[in-house]
């Protein structure tokens, strides 16, 4: 006859994996470790700026602004800069592409899916408009929705076509995929060790936030960085953080087709 299993050894489901944080060097003074990631993220910020410069003029786009460009000549571009990130990620960690998920924690559970999905839908439609209210009744004409939503309004009106669904691939799910694991996989995990919760989370928003180069979506972003950076570090992984923002994407450019 079989032993019974007592509750405390019945298998159980966790609703998350377990909370992962980056440690760079133990024995490296806290501000070493926040200078060291710091570091990595300006250098690697600029290469890929630089890539992705590059293929512009490679491609006769180097004078060129987001509108007018083609939507083939943006996603070349943007995957320049990924693969950039990519590659300084897994050298900065010094880790191999097999035990990269698991370094950074790039998990995905079902309820993931379940609280990310309506996360970022609410963050697009309510957060970001809650923010912005004030400043566009103080400045009217800088923070309009025209304004606020333009780059995106100029990349989805150079989209024609069946090249709207490339654009979607870009803002969807490359973006969100490679902005979280660099943020919210390593910036973000790296400053939290050193500087705690708050301000780790706080400093990785800026950051976030300011690499857009698009003052007047600032005040949004950093807002929505806020709750990308609460859903990793309540988490531990990057799957709600990714899921989240692909959403919020998904949102803002349904916005712009739509309306």
């Amino acid at each position: 006859m079989a032993p019974r299993r007592s509750p405390s050894t019945r298998s159980c489901v966790q609703p998350w994996p377990s909370r992962r944080v980056i440690i760079l060097d133990q024995t490296a003074p806290r501000q070493s470790r926040a200078s060291q990631v710091l570091l990595f993220w300006l250098v690697t910020f600029v290469v890929a700026n630089f890539a992705s410069l590059l293929v512009l003029v490679i491609t006769g786009n180097g004078d060129s602004s987001t509108s007018g460009m083609s939507t083939l000549v943006v996603a070349l571009s943007a995957t320049a800069m990924w693969i950039v990130y990519l590659f300084a990620t897994t050298q900065f960690l010094k880790v191999t592409w097999r035990n990269f998920r698991s370094t950074i924690g790039a998990t995905l559970v079902r309820r993931d899916v379940v609280v990310g999905i309506p996360l970022g839908i609410a963050c697009q439609l309510v957060l970001v408009n809650a923010v912005n209210w004030p400043l566009a009744r103080l400045f009217p004409d800088a923070f309009s929705f025209d304004e606020v939503s333009k780059r995106a309004t100029d990349l989805v009106d150079d989209a024609n076509g069946g090249w709207i669904f490339l654009l979607a691939l870009v803002v969807i799910v490359g973006a969100p995929i490679v902005e979280e694991i660099v943020y919210r996989g390593v910036v973000q995990p790296g400053l939290v060790s050193s500087w705690g919760r708050s301000v780790g989370i706080l400093v990785t928003a800026v950051l976030f936030a300011a690499i857009h180069m698009q003052p007047v979506e600032f005040p949004g972003l950093f807002a929505f960085a806020l709750v990308l950076g609460w859903a990793r570090h309540s988490t531990g992984t990057i799957g709600t953080s990714i899921v989240t923002h692909m959403a919020f994407n998904a949102t803002g450019l349904a916005l712009v087709v739509l309306l």
